[in-house]
């Protein structure tokens, strides 16, 4: 198993409340904010974490992408890019 569908199950056998612990310090190491692809539009959505929530409900125009060098890379085990344009990793990966 992967750092990714570890991380996953763990969370899966959470409260809720913990689930939104987790979430929530997960968005404090996010740096989907200072990204050249991150727009006025999901800075006024106050879109961000699209590795582990959803692609960007806004029209993405690709400048540039700093998922590989996000902290949440290496410990969420993640292994794409372009999170706001793809979805989730869990979506990119067809994990149900």
């Amino acid at each position: 198993m992967d750092t990714f569908t570890g991380m996953l199950e763990q969370m899966e056998k959470m409260s809720p409340s913990d689930r939104q612990k987790t979430m929530d310090l997960a968005r404090g190491d996010c740096i989907c904010g200072d990204c050249p692809t991150h727009d006025a539009c999901m800075q006024v959505k106050e879109e961000l974490l699209y590795c582990l929530t959803a692609k960007s409900a806004c029209t993405v125009v690709k400048k540039a992408c700093l998922c590989p060098n996000c902290p949440l890379t290496p410990r969420m085990g993640l292994s794409h890019a372009y999170y706001c344009a793809r979805g989730s990793e869990k979506e990119i990966r067809k994990i149900v």
